[in-house]
């Protein structure tokens, strides 16, 4: 990896968030759209990551370490989202047992009487 030996500061950091952002955002999107995922929703959050990334390191990653720690992020996403499950809302997975609703037919309707308070029965329709 090609790393410049001055240690990291604000001022370095800013130099080259200014000299490798746009690359990088591009490579992150073209990384991402190889692997398959939505490269406008996903690159900010890849570049994002590696840039936070290279702002904890002792010395600034050159432009091959800004490149190969975006594949390991990108990498990373990629296998998290496909670990994830997601099934949309009312979609029964198969195998989901389905509950019949009774038939009408079978019930019998009843009829409520009324009488004194303390006698109060119900009885089948006739």
């Amino acid at each position: 990896m090609n790393v410049i030996s001055t240690p990291a500061a604000a001022a370095d950091l800013a130099t080259w968030y200014g000299r490798y952002s746009a690359r990088l955002a591009a490579h992150a999107a073209e990384r991402l759209a190889a692997a398959g995922a939505d490269p406008a929703d996903d690159a900010d959050d890849v570049t994002q990551e590696v840039w936070l990334w290279a702002g904890q390191q002792r010395r600034l990653p050159g432009w091959e370490g800004l490149q190969v720690m975006t594949d390991w992020v990108v990498e990373a996403a990629t296998s998290e989202r496909q670990a994830r499950l997601e099934v949309p809302v009312g979609v029964r997975l198969s195998g989901t047992p389905v509950v019949p609703l009774p038939d009408l037919e079978s019930v019998r309707p009843a009829r409520i009487e009324t009488a004194e308070a303390s006698s109060l029965f119900l009885s089948p329709a006739a």
